[in-house]
C-alpha cells in the first residue's frame, strides 16, 4: 500500500516492558509475574450465570451498561452518586482510556505516580498529553506525600492519577495524605483520577480511603478483575462527573458498543451479595499467602523489601546487586534466562523503582517458596 505508515500518535507503541518479562514464563518457570489471583471465579457467580444464561436476554445492553448494574454501582459509590455518572467498560483499562480520552488535550500535563502502573503514561501520551511522574519515594515507604504533588502542579495540569493499594508496592496512602491531595486540586480545579481495582485487597483493619471521600466529582476507575478473580470476564467502570459522561459514552460506543452483557449479569450477581462468602474467604487466604511470603522472604533471603498493606505484591530491594549483576531490568533477565523465576523489574514501573524487583504472592505459598529458593540461588552462581 502506497505510503503506508502508522499515524504519530501509535509510533513506538510497542508491549510494555512488564508484558515484556510476562512473556518470558514457559512450563520451567516458577511465575512470580503474576498480575492476577490464582483463584477461581466465585462459584456462586458461575453458577448464576450458568442458571441465567439460558433465559437472560443477550443482545446490546445500553451503551454505558445494563441500567440495574450501574444503579448498583452508584449506590456502591456512594449516597449522592447519580447512574448517569457511570459507564460500564471491558475491564478498568478501558475505564481509564475513556477518563483520559475526554480530560487530555495535546500539551496538557496528567501527573503519575512513580513507581507505578505504565499504561498510565502511556495512555496520556497517546491522546498528546505530557505524563508528569510524581515520586513515591522509597524513604516514604512508597506513599503519597502530598508536600512532593504540590510543586508539580501548573496551569497545564489536566489531572493526577494516584492508585491505592498500589501496583508494584503494595503500599496503601494514608487518609491524611489524600486528604491534603485533595485539598490542594480542589483549590485549583484539576480532577483526581483514582484508580481502585485493589481497594477491595487490603490487610489492615479498614479499607483504604478514596479520594472521593472529599472531592465527589472525582473519577473513579474500578473493576472486578481483582477483587473477584474475574480478569477474563472483562467488566470493570468508570465513575466520571456528569459533564463528562455523555463523551466518554460516545466515545465507548465507537469503541466496543457495550460491555460484554453475560459479564454484566455476573457483575449484578456480585453487586446482590452472591459472592460476598467466596470474597471474604478469598481475603483471608490471600492475607495468609501474604504473610507467608512476608516469612519467606525473611528467613530465606535477607534482601530488605516493602511490605505490602494490599494488593498482592512484594517490592524487593535488590539494589545491593547491582555492582555484581546491573540494574533491575538485567537481573530479571538473568532469573528468568538461568534459574526460571519470573520476576518483574521495578525499572518497568519507572525510574523510581530501579534497584528493585515485584515479586506476587498471588500463587501458593508453595511456588513463591520456590521462586525465593531460585532467586537465591541465582545470586550465588558466577
Amino acid at each position: 500500500m502506497r505510503g503506508r505508515r502508522l499515524a504519530a500518535r501509535a509510533e513506538g507503541l510497542e508491549k510494555t516492558l512488564l508484558r515484556r518479562i510476562a512473556d518470558l514464563a514457559d512450563s520451567s518457570c516458577v511465575d512470580l509475574g503474576l498480575g492476577e489471583l490464582a483463584f477461581p471465579t466465585p462459584r456462586a457467580v458461575l453458577d448464576g450465570v450458568s442458571r441465567g444464561i439460558g433465559r437472560w436476554p443477550l443482545g446490546y445492553s445500553a451503551n454505558a451498561g445494563l441500567p440495574e448494574l450501574r444503579a448498583r454501582i452508584a449506590a456502591s459509590a456512594g449516597p449522592d452518586v447519580d447512574p448517569g455518572r457511570v459507564c460500564v467498560t471491558a475491564g478498568s483499562e478501558e475505564a481509564l482510556f475513556l477518563a483520559l480520552s475526554v480530560l487530555v488535550d495535546p500539551g496538557d500535563e496528567v501527573l503519575v505516580p512513580d513507581p507505578g502502573f505504565p499504561t498510565y503514561a502511556r495512555i496520556v501520551r497517546l491522546w498528546g498529553g505530557l505524563p508528569v511522574f510524581y515520586p513515591l519515594a522509597r524513604e516514604d515507604g512508597f506513599v503519597l506525600k502530598a508536600s512532593r504533588i504540590k510543586p508539580l502542579l501548573s496551569e497545564k495540569t489536566k489531572a493526577v492519577i494516584l492508585n491505592s493499594p498500589a501496583n508494584p508496592t503494595g503500599a496503601v496512602h494514608p487518609r491524611t495524605e489524600i486528604e491534603r491531595l485533595a485539598g490542594l486540586l480542589a483549590e485549583r480545579g484539576i480532577l483526581p483520577v483514582s484508580d481502585e481495582v485493589y481497594r477491595e485487597l487490603y490487610y489492615g483493619d479498614r479499607r483504604p480511603e478514596s479520594i472521593r471521600t472529599w472531592m465527589p466529582d472525582a473519577i473513579v476507575v474500578d473493576s472486578l478483575s481483582k477483587s473477584c478473580a474475574m480478569t477474563g470476564w472483562r467488566l470493570g467502570w468508570c465513575v466520571v462527573p456528569s459533564a463528562l459522561a455523555p463523551a466518554v459514552t460516545a466515545i465507548h460506543q465507537m469503541a466496543v458498543m457495550c460491555a460484554p452483557v453475560p459479564s454484566q449479569r455476573a457483575a449484578i450477581l456480585v453487586f446482590d451479595g452472591a459472592a460476598d462468602q467466596e470474597r471474604k474467604e478469598n481475603l483471608a487466604e490471600l492475607r495468609r499467602r501474604r504473610n507467608a511470603a512476608v516469612k519467606t522472604l525473611r528467613s530465606r533471603l535477607g534482601l530488605p523489601f516493602i511490605e505490602p498493606e494490599g494488593a498482592f505484591y512484594i517490592f524487593l530491594d535488590v539494589s545491593s546487586w547491582r555492582a555484581d549483576l546491573g540494574g533491575s531490568l538485567d537481573i530479571a533477565l538473568g532469573l528468568a534466562g538461568r534459574t526460571k523465576v519470573v520476576t518483574i523489574p521495578g525499572i518497568a514501573f519507572g525510574p523510581g523503582g530501579e534497584g528493585f524487583l515485584r515479586l506476587s504472592f498471588a500463587g501458593t505459598p508453595e511456588d513463591f517458596a520456590e521462586g525465593v529458593r531460585r532467586i537465591a540461588a541465582f545470586r550465588s552462581l558466577k
